[in-house]
């Protein structure tokens, strides 16, 4: 039987070449590392790795065993966790990332309600880019994504559960030479500079296509506005300080509305809307502890959509 630990310490060697670093960031001597590795080298009876001028290389055996190696620690990884989750939600480490729209919308009151149920919960929460969302799922470093859906439902590898559409809302600040306009269009809004984090492939051609704005990433697909921000926060507060637009779901900007500071434009498209949800990998159960998220998360949700209803109605024009 191979000890994980070794590989653990074979792993951190490969990475930094070099015995001094690696055992530093391991918070072990230089001597016990050495110790370590010819332990290991001699249970498996060959040679791992080779010291050169440049620093420490892997053999042809040592990259086997590297490429075995992580794969071998995030299996017994996950074997643990998911023998601790299955006693409860109440243990473990629940991992999860969004994209901007579900992190500001519903993420934070679903994560706290359920850290309030199960106070024992480790819970750690990623907003990386989506696409590296995808890859950390897979690689089991991630037990659950909100992201949106169109960037993996082509893909055969991970199942995918809707959330309630929001309708987007373009949105200026209150005294915006906009307003002195009845119905603007969507072209003369973006006449403005338009403030948002990118934008998946689903919508990015019917924004460049209809207003000639930003850009498209020619890599991704995306689209890049003029001012490209990281949350819908930090959009609002551009907005808020020039003659920037923002697009925004109404329970993101109901505050500042319900006091004045921000204005919704009379603009509306059916395909404006956010389209994320639950994104998991195929095969790879639902621990209790997902699941007591996943409950939480839609019940955030089902409130938010009774909320932007009532903020829409009270939006309408009387008379």
């Amino acid at each position: 039987m191979i000890d994980l630990k070794l590989i653990h310490h074979a792993l951190t060697l490969a990475r930094h070449r070099n015995y001094a670093r690696a055992a530093e960031a391991l918070d072990m001597s230089q001597p016990a590392l050495s110790r370590s590795i010819a332990g290991l080298e001699a249970d498996l009876g060959v040679k791992l790795f080779d010291r050169t001028r440049q620093g420490v290389s892997p053999t042809a055996f040592g990259e086997r065993l590297l490429a075995h190696g992580n794969k071998l620690l995030n299996d017994a990884t996950e074997l643990e966790r998911d023998l601790k989750l299955m006693q409860g939600s109440n243990f473990g480490v629940l991992r999860v990332a969004a994209g901007p729209y579900p992190a500001e919308l519903s993420l934070g009151a679903a994560i706290g309600r359920l850290a309030v149920k199960h106070p024992r919960l480790r819970i750690e929460v990623d907003t990386w880019d989506w696409r590296a969302n995808l890859q950390a799922l897979l690689r089991a470093e991630l037990d659950l994504a909100i992201l949106e859906l169109s960037v993996a439902e082509r893909g055969p590898k991970f199942i995918v559960e809707a959330l309630p559409q929001h309708a987007g809302t373009f949105y200026c600040r209150a005294g915006h030479p906009l307003l002195e306009e009845k119905s603007p269009t969507l072209e003369r809004m973006f006449q403005f500079p338009f403030a948002s984090p990118r934008l998946p492939a689903r919508p990015a051609e019917m924004f460049y296509r209809l207003a000639k704005a930003g850009t498209i990433d020619r890599h991704t697909g995306d689209y890049v506005p003029a001012i490209k921000v990281d949350t819908i926060s930090l959009a609002k507060s551009v907005v808020l300080a020039s003659d920037a637009i923002g697009l925004a779901t109404l329970g993101l900007i109901a505050g500042e509305i319900a006091v004045g500071q921000i204005i919704a434009l009379p603009f509306r498209q059916p395909w404006l809307h956010t389209n994320y949800g639950f994104i998991y990998p195929k095969g790879r159960p639902l621990t209790p502890a997902m699941q007591a998220f996943m409950t939480e998360l839609k019940a955030v949700e089902a409130e938010l959509v009774e909320v932007e209803r009532r903020i829409d109605f009270s939006l309408r024009p009387t008379g």
